[in-house]
């Protein structure tokens, strides 16, 4: 793998002015919603022609997007759950075009998904990822296909969810979340089984963002959360990992970040609306 200490230059906001998740209990102004938490739930398994390949950065670049990989991974698999159609959204657009961000130095997951919410999300053919920091075109809004014939996605808003049960419950009724984690040098040889720090393990500086898709409970109680990592398929179980919550070191379970999304893009939207008109 590239340097790994560049590999963690992320973090899932810069704010804690973000509001919570509705489906967060004790949010002013909504009551409390009566979601069943299971022992165990695995987003894959609930919505199967949802699941894509695994989120893959690179194994030789030096390319710190992780925020963007986790964040629009998660962005994708809640536009297939409302239209049950599966689209790839370009992380490379995000970091070439982005200036409130460091490209491949790293990024913020709110400021992303604020990105999305103002000017939306181009599909990955309009711009391949190449995992390396380009150049924007000064005319890149005006002049990208996509962005022309508007053909992007966008969100509504964005929200967080504090501690576990929270995030189980917007996991539960909207789809994946994206998560942070701790990272710590054991991590990167991670095969099988439930990772948890061990004593011998360093940590990196920084974040490291994935996506949370479901848990398990453990014999003893404790929950085993499953994430996606965006190292490609070689890495761990096939892409993921079982996690252990709870213990504070790795912080999995502190914080994730949720969204609402329309699930069809822009030009859709307008078509809809033109032959609502007409009819």
């Amino acid at each position: 793998m590239a340097d790994a200490k560049k590999m963690f230059m992320s973090a899932l906001s810069d704010t804690n002015n973000i509001n919570p998740c509705k489906t967060s209990k004790g949010v002013p102004g909504f009551e409390d919603e009566e979601i069943d938490i299971p022992e165990s739930y695995d987003w894959r398994e609930a919505y199967p022609k949802c699941v894509q390949p695994i989120m893959n950065i690179g194994a030789n670049t030096n390319c710190s997007a992780s925020y963007a990989m986790a964040a629009l991974g998660v962005v994708e698999d809640r536009i297939c759950m409302g239209s049950n159609t599966t689209v790839k959204l370009s992380p490379q657009e995000l970091i070439n075009c982005d200036v409130n961000q460091f490209g491949c130095d790293g990024g913020y997951v709110n400021k992303l998904l604020t990105w999305g919410k103002k000017k939306g999300f181009i599909t990955e053919e309009c711009m391949e990822y190449n995992g390396k920091f380009g150049e924007c075109e000064v005319d890149h809004m005006e002049s990208n296909q996509c962005r022309v014939e508007n053909h992007i996605y966008k969100i509504n808003d964005f929200c967080i969810s504090i501690q576990a049960e929270n995030i189980q419950r917007e996991i539960i009724k909207n789809g994946p979340v994206v998560g942070q984690m701790v990272p710590y040098t054991d991590f990167l040889a991670y095969k099988d089984g439930t990772y948890h720090r061990t004593n011998e393990a360093f940590k990196f500086n920084g974040y490291h963002i994935v996506k949370i898709v479901g848990w398990n409970q453990s014999m003893d109680g404790s929950v085993e959360w499953i994430i996606e990592n965006s190292w490609g398929k070689d890495w761990g179980e096939k892409g993921y990992a079982k996690m252990l919550g709870g213990k504070g070191d790795i912080q999995i379970d502190m914080y994730a970040l949720g969204m609402s999304v329309i699930p069809y893009t822009v030009y859709d939207y307008y078509s809809m609306q033109n032959m609502v008109n007409a009819a």
